[in-house]
């Protein structure tokens, strides 16, 4: 048998070692990757930019020696597959030796996402100073530009999480930075705007300017290089360097020409097994679709840890195993100058938009006992529910380490549909070094209870 995974990210790896595992010496598995690197973690690229993870290779989970030598796995990198022949089960690859047909028992789309790039845009990304950032190559060249004494402004388009994180990884090098969001707030798609407002202040704070509500018309060259951002207010940005982090886009080019089912949201639609619209054909990580527990309703979640998971699953399906994804909460964590920011589920403004009818309360807590070492650093957490039923929505929060932890106990509630009687009821541990004795969990849980009663609903 012989399993073939396009794509060598954390999703196509997952999957191609899980299949290997599961067949053995009785089974062929073969991985198509474009790039120099396979098994990389994209998420460390700001830090690199920052000068804080040495070098490339350290990005790098497993080297290709590792996943041929110690997994058995025929990993060929500089290679593209460029076709996909579905009806024969074959696929037709590009690379140094040549182009070629391959046959395949059975297949496994990993091939990611794109950074977004608006077309008008697209023509400045010949020049030295004008960026996108989704790769480990695209993460080198800006390392190398933005180091150079020359380079003392910074302008970053987008307030998302690469914006965010890469704004601190440049003012941590000395660079003056602009970040320029369309939208009203900071992390629009991770946060409701009075949570944001804590975020963004936390970045004024550390020096950087925000220029929220506005758009970019467009860019001015001069020289050769990229001058300035001229914004929708008319208003004219001069830096040395332009970052553009305006989100991603699923990468379908290969899976729409073999004739392959896209889903609502514009990635591949897959099965809770992750079987695609042909029965030998699989796709998994940030090309695939998957379901929102707490709504029901089809997302596309471009998040390193559901592509891990769907990798092993698709994986293991591919081998002849039974594994099943059932969808995700959409938990998801950054942060920058020492605070974690964290969510999961839906925020408030997404819950109204949907049709629910919530209730929403914010708490402010210390993180240790009150007597302890100062009582520690304060947390923000922002619980929603839904007022009729108690069932738990979602949950953000802004602090030190432990906002990370406490989202993610909301988390596991929230992909067994519990309710706020049940998030008073978690046995959070208590010691007065790490937490207080009332957790800022609980008295989220009681602040809602005021408003719907202490009695569960039945």
């Amino acid at each position: 048998m012989r399993v073939v995974v396009v794509g060598g990210g954390a999703a196509g790896m997952a999957a191609a070692s899980r299949a290997k595992r599961l067949l053995g010496d009785g089974g062929e598995v073969v991985v198509f990757e474009r790039g120099r690197w396979v098994s990389f973690a994209p998420c460390g690229t700001p830090y690199y930019i920052g000068c804080r993870v040495g070098s490339l290779d350290d990005l790098v989970y497993y080297s290709v020696e590792f996943f041929r030598r110690e997994r058995g796995i025929d990993v060929r990198l500089g290679v593209e597959v460029v076709e996909v022949d579905v009806g024969g089960s074959r696929l037709r690859f590009r690379g140094p030796g040549g182009e070629g047909w391959f046959e395949y028992d059975v297949l496994v789309l990993a091939t990611g996402a794109r950074a977004r790039v608006p077309g008008a845009w697209r023509e400045f990304l010949g020049y030295e100073n004008f960026f996108v950032l989704r790769g480990l190559d695209d993460a080198e060249r800006i390392r190398r530009f933005v180091v150079r004494d020359d380079v003392r402004r910074v302008v970053v388009v987008g307030a998302g999480y690469v914006g965010f994180e890469v704004a601190e990884n440049l003012r941590l090098l000395g660079r003056r930075v602009s970040v320029v969001e369309m939208m009203p707030q900071v992390l629009p798609l991770m946060l409701d705007e009075d949570v944001a407002g804590e975020v963004a202040g936390l970045l004024e704070k550390h020096g950087v300017e925000l220029r929220l509500g506005v758009g970019v018309r467009g860019f001015e060259v001069e020289g050769g290089r990229v001058r300035g951002a001229v914004l929708a207010d008319g208003s004219f940005l001069e830096a040395d360097a332009f970052i553009i982090g305006v989100g991603v886009a699923p990468e379908t080019g290969l899976a729409e020409s073999a004739g392959l089912r896209i889903g609502e949201t514009g990635a591949v639609w897959v099965d809770e097994r992750l079987r695609t619209s042909v029965d030998n054909v699989y796709a998994a990580g940030d090309v695939a679709e998957t379901v929102d527990l707490v709504t029901g309703r089809r997302v596309w979640v471009p998040l390193a840890t559901v592509a891990n998971k769907m990798g092993f699953v698709a994986g293991t399906n591919a081998a002849g195993g039974e594994a099943y994804f059932p969808g995700t909460v959409r938990t998801s964590v950054t942060g920058a100058f020492g605070t974690v920011v964290a969510a999961t589920g839906l925020t408030e403004r997404e819950a109204v938009k949907l049709g629910y009818d919530i209730e929403a309360v914010r708490v402010e807590s210390r993180t240790r006992a009150h007597y302890v070492e100062g009582g520690g650093r304060k947390v923000l957490l922002k619980v929603v529910a839904d007022s009729s039923t108690g069932r738990l929505l979602g949950a953000q929060a802004v602090g030190d380490d432990t906002a990370f932890w406490r989202v993610n106990v909301v988390a596991a509630l929230l992909a067994s549909k519990a309710t706020v009687w049940d998030l008073f009821a978690v046995d959070i541990g208590y010691m007065p070094l790490v937490a207080p004795v009332w957790d800022p969990l609980i008295v989220a849980a009681r602040l809602l209870m005021r408003r719907l009663g202490t009695a569960p609903r039945r």
